[in-house]
């Protein structure tokens, strides 16, 4: 999946493109700290402002597998 960062400030609008979404939120934020408006589209259409971002990163994450571990007596 692409994820399209878009960034305006000033008048000027960018957008650049990223194939993870860690480093489309790493991007991301390193621009709204240099006082970027920015939000994040992915391929699919779904828009993720900052406040979405760490969403962002929990969709893209592996399910965790748990592991059962028994305890059997003698």
């Amino acid at each position: 999946m692409t994820f399209a960062i878009h960034a305006c400030k000033d008048g000027q609008s960018v957008v650049t493109m990223r194939i993870s979404p860690e480093a489309a939120v790493d991007k991301a934020r390193l621009l709204e700290s240099l006082g970027w408006q920015v939000h994040i589209a992915d391929s699919a259409g779904r828009r993720f402002v900052v406040l979405d971002f760490d969403r962002l990163l929990d969709l893209s994450a592996p399910a965790s597998v748990h592991q059962h571990t028994e305890i059997l007596s003698p």
